[in-house]
């Protein structure tokens, strides 16, 4: 039999936002959104995307760091490179840069596109909403399942005898 306490943390692990990142986040923005987010050769994914990086005892102590250099790359090709210095004094609790995309041709290609990785990651939203839907579903089924059943029985008495009725809730 399953207790009461087990299915909470059951619950708690399967909903969405229940994680935590520990460490200084750096939230990589783009304008527009979409662009592909490139830090030491590898896809972080379209921006905006927010990155976890470990503090040293020296950034403490010097109210600084430095990061991954990263870089936005727009589908249209066009390219700008993110700050990968970080005043900790100024932004003790993560930083946000938003890059403006660089005046060169192909703003409509990367607009559309902007468009179409907000779609997808509404879709993607969708579905993990309805995956922790199910399995907090799942969960409450067999919450119900486990719960112990209470049975009520009404006797009265007949012309011919005895007759019950038993009723389990």
């Amino acid at each position: 039999m399953i207790s009461r306490v087990t299915i909470y943390f059951l619950l708690i692990s399967v909903l969405p936002g229940c994680s935590t990142n520990s460490g200084y986040g750096v939230t990589y923005n783009t304008e527009p959104r979409g662009a592909t987010i490139i830090c030491q050769g590898e896809n972080k994914g379209y921006s905006p995307v927010r990155l976890h990086y470990s503090l040293e005892e020296n950034d403490k102590k010097y109210g600084s760091m430095n990061t991954a250099p990263c870089t936005a790359i727009w589908s249209s090709g066009a390219r700008k490179r993110f700050s990968n210095s970080w005043d900790l004094n100024e932004f003790p609790d993560g930083v946000m840069e938003t890059l403006q995309r660089p005046n060169v041709a192909g703003y409509s290609q990367d607009a559309e596109f902007a468009l179409k990785v907000q779609q997808m990651k509404n879709q993607k939203a969708q579905a993990q909403s309805e995956a922790a839907q199910r399995s907090y579903n799942n969960i409450m089924q067999g919450l119900k399942d486990t719960t112990p059943k209470t049975t009520k029985t009404n006797c009265y008495n007949t012309y011919g005898g005895v007759s019950c009725n038993s009723t389990t809730y």
